[in-house]
């Protein structure tokens, strides 16, 4: 479980990271988001996950501000 769990963390990541810079949006807010889910990602998988949805939120949110 914790496998599929990553995969759709890596998955759902690069994805956002392409669109990102597809689009020209500052990459730093995304970056930061993603390094942070997969530090909290090794501790709990759930709470990564949970970290990860909040962050790319906040760097979408942040990109559409721009």
């Amino acid at each position: 479980m914790e496998t599929a769990g990553l995969v759709l963390l890596l998955l759902f990541g690069l994805l956002n990271l392409w669109v990102f810079h597809r689009f020209k949006k500052p990459l730093l807010p995304l970056v930061l988001a993603l390094f942070t889910s997969f530090l909290v990602y090794f501790l709990s998988p759930v709470l990564g996950l949970l970290v990860f949805l909040i962050g790319q939120t906040l760097a979408f949110y942040a990109a559409g501000k721009r």
